[in-house]
């Protein structure tokens, strides 16, 4: 997790020549494995994976009958055939003004539908066992998530750029459009893969050095700005890559296809030279 650094702080450890890194360790997992991560001295274990494809679309939610066959009313917000994201009535008082930090994922089974699951909205349904939960049961299995193309559907944040590369899901446009302009209130330690604007590091100006290096326009001074977003942006459209102006693991690569170069060392064996990895 990328750790917020105020901007005074910021010109203080540039003035003083400083750089902090974290060290972190993570092992990525494929099909039904899971992922051990460790930062610092606590170990979690994260499922990474997605259920396949089913070819359901999204459709406008029948809340009327999604309610009747429930047997209580719904708040759909998002749905397919057979699966929808919401909450019911009863839980809004619970919720600030700006929503829930958690929320339902219904499911039609045998022509009733029922609560699946209970996630919280800020993570993606990759990440089902730490991001979703069976209430008095405990984390969910792939069995109580959609599948990966409604997940992309119906689930907002497996469409948020720092997720997409994970999730497989097609980037919002008006994500894409945010990440290459605006102001930063301040910086956060670029600490993790995605590398993205209004970072800070020595992962960062090491990607400034390879982007002037293939001849984009940027600064060498470790801050991840519009200009680089835009240089990476350009970077990935002249090389085939996903556009985003974020540097996801296929652009960190493609930048520098040679990871011994890099200030560390590959601990995790995965044939990158990480953020997490420096020295």
């Amino acid at each position: 997790m990328k750790r917020f650094v105020p901007a005074f702080l910021i010109l203080v450890l540039a003035s003083c020549g400083g750089t902090q890194t974290t060290s972190t360790s993570s092992s990525v997992a494929t099909a039904d494995s899971a992922v051990a991560t460790t930062v610092g001295v606590t170990t979690t274990t994260i499922a990474l994976t997605k259920n396949p494809a089913s070819g359901e679309k999204a459709i406008p939610c029948d809340v009327k009958a999604i309610s009747a066959n429930y047997g209580e009313k719904v708040k759909a917000e998002a749905c397919t055939a057979t699966w929808a994201v919401g909450d019911t009535d009863r839980d809004t008082w619970n919720c600030p003004k700006e929503g829930c930090e958690q929320t339902r994922l219904f499911h039609l089974v045998n022509e009733k539908w029922t609560v699946v699951s209970i996630c919280y909205r800020d993570q993606p349904l990759t990440h089902y066992n730490r991001s979703c939960y069976i209430p008095n049961a405990g984390p969910a299995t792939l069995a109580e998530i959609p599948p990966s193309d409604v997940a992309c559907a119906i689930w907002s944040t497996n469409r948020a750029l720092k997720w997409v590369e994970e999730t497989g899901c097609e980037p919002r446009q008006a994500d894409i459009t945010a990440a290459l302009s605006g102001k930063c209130d301040g910086y956060f330690d670029a600490s993790s893969l995605p590398v993205e604007r209004c970072d800070h590091g020595l992962a960062v100006s090491e990607m400034q050095k390879r982007l002037r290096k293939a001849g984009y326009t940027t600064q060498v001074d470790g801050y991840f700005g519009e200009a680089m977003a835009k240089a990476v942006y350009a970077f990935q459209d002249k090389n085939g890559l996903m556009k985003s102006g974020i540097i996801d693991t296929a652009t960190w690569k493609a930048l520098e296809p040679n990871q011994s170069t890099l200030p560390g060392t590959d601990r995790n064996g995965d044939g990158l030279v990480t953020p997490d990895e420096f020295r």
